[in-house]
């Protein structure tokens, strides 16, 4: 328990202390933005990079990982599609926002941090390639969701793809990925220079992440629809999480380490992402941005429970 308490209160020690930076006026929005901006744009697509790049052969092949994440995802997805058209902070454009909010977890800025800090850089392999397809594949899915919603004697398939495609190619972490599978082709490695240089980003990637995080979330507010916010956090922070461990202990095989690292990132809250697609369409925006900011403040509770449960062999 001892452990876990160190790496989970600092992780989220930084998340309060970039909360008060920001409630507090000591930095202002654009700051906010731009450290938000380097973390995606240039610290996490480094440290994924460095270590892509360099590392041993797989263990094992994605797709049991991918089945399984994204199942209990599809899953989960479905699920609150039909709930939500009982609550009507959610139930807007066949509740797209609401899948939206429960699907597209803090994979980068909480989870990748967790992640690391408590398994070290062999945690890297399963983050990476869940973290990939994760934002391109879930905005896609949104998108399509809320178009059959409103038009669905009119989607445009063509302009769909189109923005899947522009979404993949202005992804960083994405290509970062991409670009590291190929160089590690060359069999050339990475000078000492370019080496150290990504190291230093790696370095600074997760601190500056979690300290993000917390700038973020003052902008985010517990007002509006409570109900609506209940039920993504219980379909999020419990049903998901409980549906990816059971497809990784009774249906797919994966290293241990790769099924740990899914549930961890599986019971993080609703990420940034899910609030961008409600605000842009502006459909539950309460109700989502309620469950980032409360979700995030729960999670030190139970992301605690749930390594305790991972370490003990409960689950």
């Amino acid at each position: 328990m001892e452990s876990i308490l160190t790496t989970v209160l600092p992780v989220f020690g930084l998340i309060v202390l970039g909360y008060l930076f920001a409630r507090l006026k000591l930095l202002d929005s654009a700051t906010a933005r731009g450290l938000t901006q380097f973390v995606f744009m240039l610290a996490i697509p480094a440290l994924l990079f460095r270590t892509v790049a360099l590392m041993k052969p797989l263990d094992a092949m994605p797709f049991g990982l991918w089945l399984a994440f994204f199942g209990g995802l599809a899953v989960t997805w479905i699920l609150t599609t039909l709930i939500s058209q009982k609550f009507d902070s959610l139930s807007a454009s066949g509740g797209a926002a609401a899948a939206m909010a429960v699907g597209f977890g803090n994979v980068a800025l909480l989870g990748t941090p967790l992640g690391l800090a408590y398994y070290g850089e062999e945690a890297v392999i399963p983050l990476g390639l869940i973290i990939s397809i994760h934002a391109p594949l879930l905005w896609f899915g949104a998108t399509l969701q809320r178009e059959l919603a409103r038009h669905s004697s009119a989607i445009s398939y063509s302009r769909l793809g189109r923005e899947l495609f522009w979404s993949l190619a202005g992804n960083a972490i994405v290509l970062a990925l991409a670009a590291a599978a190929l160089w590690r082709l060359t069999g050339l490695g990475l000078h000492p220079v370019v080496d150290r240089m990504l190291a230093m980003l790696s370095d600074a990637s997760i601190p500056t992440a979690l300290f993000a995080l917390g700038l973020s979330l003052a902008t985010y507010s517990l007002r509006g629809q409570w109900s609506g916010m209940a039920v993504l956090i219980v379909m999020k922070m419990l049903l998901m999480p409980l549906l990816v461990f059971l497809a990784l202990h009774y249906l797919v095989s994966v290293p241990p380490l790769w099924a740990k690292v899914a549930v961890l990132l599986a019971a993080m809250p609703t990420g940034a992402n899910a609030f961008l697609f409600a605000h842009r369409n502006e459909e539950s925006v309460a109700a989502v941005s309620a469950a980032i900011a409360l979700g995030t403040g729960l999670a030190a509770i139970t992301v605690s429970i749930l390594l305790y449960w991972m370490d003990s062999g409960a689950i």
